[in-house]
């Protein structure tokens, strides 16, 4: 059930109640109600009425359940009941250089709330403190702020915000040093709901996995999937041999994963693990024998490392400033225990093309224009689904069924991509992320049913 059906607390079906409304009126009044008569018209009227007033008592039943509830009447029940305000529309930032024409023997102040544009004058930014150019030099460097709200400041790639309008003194020249990023625009109802229900997990402060990815979410609105996971990585290390014994701490150690280098396990050496620590011993007549050192190699759970991956709405990674932003949210004392070390990083890219054929039915009435339009826009979803969540499957039969799903295609061969399993994070793996290569469609004509 969608969040705009609602639920039905009072029966509002107009044709039964009219029938009770008539069914009553007879057997009080012990006449027959006709069709055509006045009672049968007042009778209606009253239904209308009252199917007006059901109407009303369900949508206000609605708006006490989250689920249902839309605008101020979810927000408040938001606030009242998980503590979670809606998150309002954020600026994008970036990185701004001021420079002046010469140096100068005093600091020169670019005082906060210089303002900035770009050459058309689309939007305009501010600086978001005081920056001071030293004495003998010539340039600093500031935090700028949109002035707009909104995802309409992200993507000013350097270079752009070169024009000030608030000239100071010695002012020569000013550029942004870094793409603007961060912006986002308010929560809608949904967005903001499914906030709500993943507050549910922070109330823990021991560190579960759908807190961190509440708190990531929480950064922006534009963030379309966050993975967090905890980290499983190959370790090397080089280990002193005891009168043929060497020890490793175990803890996270996957023992079966766990080689010497330049033997053989069962042979050369063996392995056993007890209260966290790792003893090896080494064969009195095995290769390693007269080893002083071995290096050993294994894969270990970090403890106490936690990573964050995000992917942003439009099927990109997060950015610099999005990442600083989580990082910072979910680094705070209050948001994660004190041996948790987290960081934020970028998922690997599952790289894949689309080639494929189409063929069209002889009974089509479609132009091939019409049809090849069809076609690519059918591509262009199947490739936006693709890179929505982190660690989906390159799925071709998705693509077939987007492609089939114009109406105006009989069949199509897919030759790429092939289906590829995605990692999601939850094999302690770094999360996947499957990103468009080349694209070729190719129309194979028409054929016969």
């Amino acid at each position: 059930m969608s969040r705009a059906s609602g639920y039905e607390f009072v029966s509002a079906d107009t044709t039964a109640l009219e029938a009770d409304l008539i069914s009553m009126y007879e057997q009080i009044t012990g006449q027959t109600v006709q069709p055509s008569s006045p009672d049968r018209l007042f009778i209606a009227w009253v239904t209308s009425i009252l199917v007006q007033i059901y109407a009303m008592i369900n949508n206000a039943a609605n708006q006490n359940i989250p689920s249902r509830a839309i605008g101020d009447n979810l927000d408040a029940l938001g606030e009242l009941f998980y503590g979670v305000e809606r998150p309002a529309a954020q600026a994008a930032i970036c990185t701004e250089q001021f420079q002046i024409s010469e140096p100068q023997s005093f600091d020169i102040t670019v005082p906060a709330g210089t303002r900035v544009t770009d050459a058309s004058r689309d939007l305009y930014w501010e600086t978001v403190a005081d920056a001071v150019i030293p004495a003998g030099s010539t340039t600093v460097t500031v935090g700028l702020r949109c002035q707009t709200a909104g995802t309409a400041g992200n993507g000013w790639v350097a270079g752009q915000l070169n024009t000030v309008v608030d000239v100071f003194e010695y002012y020569a020249s000013c550029t942004n040093l870094t793409e603007s990023d961060g912006g986002a625009d308010a929560a809608t109802d949904d967005e903001y709901y499914e906030l709500l229900k993943a507050s549910q997990d922070a109330y823990s402060t021991a560190g579960p996995f759908g807190a961190y990815a509440y708190l990531a979410k929480s950064v922006s609105t534009e963030i379309a999937d966050v993975k967090v996971v905890r980290p499983k990585r190959a370790v090397s290390k080089t280990l002193t041999v005891h009168d043929g014994l060497a020890f490793m701490g175990g803890d996270g150690v996957d023992l079966s994963t766990l080689h010497v280098t330049g033997g053989t396990a069962g042979t050369d050496y063996t392995a056993v693990s007890e209260n966290g620590m790792i003893t090896i011993t080494i064969s009195d007549t095995g290769a390693l024998s007269s080893a002083a050192t071995i290096a050993v190699t294994a894969v270990a759970e970090l403890g106490g490392r936690i990573e964050i991956y995000a992917l942003m709405e439009d099927g990109s990674p997060a950015g610099t400033t999005v990442k600083n932003l989580i990082l910072d949210k979910c680094s705070a004392d209050t948001a994660r225990p004190l041996t948790d070390l987290v960081s934020v990083a970028d998922p690997q890219t599952a790289n894949y093309n689309i080639d494929l054929t189409y063929y069209v039915s002889e009974d089509s009435t479609s132009s091939a224009a019409e049809v090849r339009t069809a076609v690519e826009a059918a591509v262009a979803e199947y490739a936006a689904w693709q890179s929505a969540r982190l660690g989906r499957d390159i799925n071709p039969s998705r693509l077939i069924h987007y492609v089939m799903g114009t109406g105006l295609v009989k069949r199509v061969d897919v030759r790429a991509p092939i289906f590829t399993r995605l990692s999601d994070g939850s094999d302690h793996s770094i999360p996947d992320l499957a990103s468009l290569g080349t694209t070729t469609i190719v129309s194979g004509g028409v054929e016969d049913d």
